[in-house]
């Protein structure tokens, strides 16, 4: 790692998939791609390696709402996981309290799999959405493409959670003018949005640039509190987000998570600042 006292105790990747054995697990049968396996041995493999103690488990869009792969990793990994879930808004209360009690601790919105949903659908999605995490203290995480987050700025603070922006909001670090960069800045000063700052590589082909630096520590200045950090492992590949009906395997992106590990340090000289980031944020949001 760059230096002895880093990551420290206590760390938490907050943004990693576990994807089959899929003889045990199958995908979803609508699925925009088919990635290779990537199961919880392979995942133990990736937080002994960059010596993390926690880790959340996303559930991936391939899986749909059958979390099954994602519930049986928390199972194994006890206490040190948690995990946020793809649901159906008709999900009984019972179950979600299931969920709750298995780790879940979020419920994950793609809005980039909305494709042309009208507003209202989309606000009735998030309204419901809300409600169900409210029961037991949970958030929504949103994936979705930078200028939503422009759209939703009034909605978001309003719905009485906390939301967690995934991948820096998708906003483009080289820009020097960003409606959408301004606008999460406003809504992370609010306390109610968190932001994952997780895969670089998602933004920019320069993950070791200046600029995304600079945007890694405006996003961290405007809410010190609520930035927090995820390797997005196992990098799931580079896909049209269409359905597809091919079985054929897309091998996952070529990145060392040990290299994304190592900007936290160059983006923060401060040592608290490392600590808040990738220790003591994730344990309050994921109740830790």
């Amino acid at each position: 790692m760059a230096d002895s006292h880093f990551p420290p105790r206590g760390s938490c990747d907050c943004h990693v998939h576990v994807v089959g054995p899929k003889a045990q697990f199958p995908l979803a049968k609508h699925r925009s791609y088919t990635p290779m396996d990537a199961p919880l041995p392979a995942l133990r493999v990736h937080l002994e390696r960059l010596s993390l103690d926690r880790v959340v488990i996303v559930q991936p869009s391939f899986y749909g709402a059958d979390n099954s792969c994602m519930l049986a990793a928390l199972a194994e990994l006890g206490s040190a996981a948690r995990g946020v879930a793809v649901i159906d808004t008709d999900i009984t209360t019972m179950e979600i309290d299931r969920l709750h009690q298995a780790g879940v601790r979020g419920i994950r919105l793609n809005m980039a799999s909305l494709g042309g949903a009208s507003n209202d659908a989309i606000t009735a999605l998030l309204h419901d959405t809300a409600r169900l995490c409210g029961r037991n203290g949970w958030h929504i995480q949103l994936f979705t493409p930078a200028q939503t987050i422009v759209a939703l700025e009034a909605l978001l603070p309003a719905l009485g959670v906390p939301v967690v922006i995934d991948h820096f909001g998708l906003i483009d670090p080289h820009a020097s003018q960003s409606p959408a960069r301004n606008t999460l800045l406003r809504l992370l000063a609010t306390g109610h949005i968190w932001v994952k700052l997780s895969a670089p590589y998602r933004i920019t082909d320069q993950v070791g640039s200046p600029d995304v630096a600079a945007l890694a520590n405006l996003l961290a200045n405007a809410n010190p509190e609520r930035a927090i950090w995820g390797s997005d492992w196992p990098h799931t590949p580079v896909h049209k987000g269409a359905p597809v009906h091919d079985d054929r395997e897309m091998p996952f992106r070529d990145i060392d998570s040990a290299d994304l590990l190592n900007l936290v340090p160059r983006w923060f000289a401060q040592a608290n600042r490392r600590q808040a980031v990738m220790v003591d944020n994730p344990a309050r949001l994921y109740d830790f």
